[in-house]
């Protein structure tokens, strides 16, 4: 594991000697275990909670995520501007992880429709995003295991997991094909702000633009820009999204008709 001249709260440009060394190696796989057994620990601890106890879980996790997210938005513009490089407006919350923030506190604070998608969304495309950016942790590739910037992502992939799974666990979201329908609808919703902010300000949130870091899909979401043909890109972007809730509801389908089965 790095450990180099950096103190926790130093700044990528900062840390001295680090080019990586943690990305895909021991403290990332150390990473994804401890999250598997925390995962586990906390399920089983809720397994019988009432609903009530797992809406003022929401709401506790809605408002934890946005003050962390404005500590470290705050920890890196300063950093940015004080530095020369201006505002990182990738900071802005437009992508995909970021609607976490936002679904759990509807899920938790509303009634209703609203509530309802927002649960659906939670026990699928939540899941969907935490664990992909939990497999394959970028944070990594500019901030040592034990530095903040690695923290913040670590956390955050770690809730948007948990959080998403213990939805299903407590049956707070009844899980049937309707739910990824739902999920979607709510995906769709802030899909509907992204898309239109990356064709004009030339962004990629949710990666509806180029779908940067989507093997192979990358690359052909690169060669439909090149033949002016970009507006493809976002149509195959939500197909994938849209595979990703149904695998998420197949999973735990399989699952529950496995317990089914041994139960008889």
């Amino acid at each position: 594991m790095f450990r180099g001249d950096y103190n926790f709260f130093d700044y990528k440009y900062n840390i001295s000697g680090y080019n990586g060394q943690d990305f895909g190696s021991f403290p990332q796989i150390l990473y994804i275990v401890l999250s598997v057994v925390i995962i586990s620990g906390v399920l089983f601890a809720y397994k019988k909670s009432i609903n009530d106890t797992v809406k003022k879980t929401l709401r506790a996790t809605g408002v934890f995520l946005i003050v962390f997210y404005i500590c470290k938005t705050s920890w890196e513009s300063y950093y940015d501007i004080t530095q020369g490089g201006g505002f990182n407006y990738y900071l802005l919350p437009l992508d995909t992880c970021s609607i976490v923030m936002w679904a759990s506190l509807m899920a938790g604070f509303c009634k209703g429709r609203i509530r309802d998608l927002a649960a659906s969304w939670m026990a699928t495309g939540c899941i969907v995003g935490g664990v992909a950016n939990m497999l394959v942790l970028s944070a990594f590739k500019y901030y040592p295991f034990l530095s903040f910037g690695a923290f913040y992502s670590m956390i955050w992939h770690l809730l948007m997991v948990l959080s998403g799974l213990l939805l299903i666990v407590t049956d707070y979201v009844e899980m049937n094909y309707r739910t990824v329908l739902k999920g979607f609808v709510f995906h769709l919703a802030f899909s509907a702000v992204a898309i239109p902010v990356n064709y004009l300000f030339g962004f990629d949130f949710m990666l509806y633009k180029d779908l940067g870091g989507i093997p192979v899909f990358e690359g052909i979401a690169a060669s439909f820009t090149d033949r002016s043909m970009g507006w493809i890109n976002p149509i195959m972007m939500l197909c994938l999204y849209f595979a990703a809730f149904n695998a998420v509801y197949l999973i735990t389908a399989g699952i529950r008709k496995l317990k089914c089965r041994r139960a008889e």
